[in-house]
């Protein structure tokens, strides 16, 4: 079969060359429309390329945004952190002057006391030393003359000088004054206090 093939294609050579260009152009025609156009990505990818870029934008856009707020507020928190402390060491700067001035004032008020306390010291000492020149000059005089004088004498300090007499001059001093004058004495002299009359006792 092949060579009876061979046979009638060489006798009918001019048909089968017309053949087999008409079989090539057929399968080269084929072959052009299956294959796959040229690819053009650079234009679709520049293309989509060129449109994601504005939504890129607004994305980083948006990201300043945020973080430009959030700068702005953490300014905003340290300038208020910056006024809270300002304020504050303004307060202790005050409070430290307060404090010196007070500690000032104590320490006038100390010297005060001390300066008030020796004075009264050296009072009582300067009125027990006339007290004690008194008890002596009226322990030299004679009973009647210094019973005469404490009739009228300032109870408290009749008291004070008759309590550091000795005790006959005392006495006999005593023995001269009226009963009503000797008897408030004596209870002066003992501490004791009447009892006022609207108490009935």
């Amino acid at each position: 079969m092949g060579l009876m093939i061979a046979v009638w294609g060489f006798q009918n050579h001019d048909e089968v060359e017309n053949l087999i260009k008409r079989v090539e152009f057929q399968m080269t025609g084929e072959a052009v429309a299956q294959s796959p156009a040229p690819e053009k990505p650079a234009a679709p990818a520049a293309a989509e390329h060129a449109e994601g870029a504005p939504e890129a934008a607004p994305a980083a856009s948006a990201m300043s945004s945020v973080e430009i707020d959030h700068l702005q507020k953490l300014n905003e928190r340290k300038k208020e952190l910056d006024a809270r402390e300002e304020e504050l060491n303004r307060m202790e700067t005050e409070l430290q002057v307060q404090k010196v001035d007070l500690e000032k004032r104590l320490k006038e008020l100390e010297e005060m006391r001390t300066k008030i306390s020796s004075m009264l010291e050296d009072r009582v000492k300067a009125d027990d030393q006339k007290v004690d020149t008194l008890v002596q000059m009226y322990s030299n005089m004679k009973p009647p003359q210094a019973a005469k004088v404490f009739e009228t004498m300032d109870e408290d300090l009749a008291v004070e000088i008759l309590g550091r007499m000795k005790k006959k001059n005392a006495a006999d001093i005593m023995n001269l004054l009226k009963p009503e004058k000797a008897q408030v004495l004596s209870e002066m002299f003992a501490g004791y206090k009447r009892r006022s009359p609207a108490s009935g006792r």
